[in-house]
């Protein structure tokens, strides 16, 4: 399947993954996956630079997920 297509346009008709984005689609309602990029140094590992990205409980009201 081609990243960014709809699943059941673009997936074979008997291909596994079918039933893996129907699953998504009925029981988690997420779409599909995003990535984001960043520039070299940034720092992961401090609790700021967490904050700033993280999508949980807690985290800063203005981070980017």
């Amino acid at each position: 399947c081609p990243a960014g297509a709809p699943a059941d346009a673009s997936c074979p008709q008997d291909s596994y993954l079918l039933q893996y984005f129907s699953a998504l689609n009925q029981y988690l309602a997420v779409g599909v996956p995003t990535y984001f990029v960043t520039t070299g140094g940034y720092n992961f590992s401090s609790e700021n630079g967490t904050n700033a990205i993280c999508s949980s409980s807690g985290c800063d009201a203005n981070s980017l997920t």
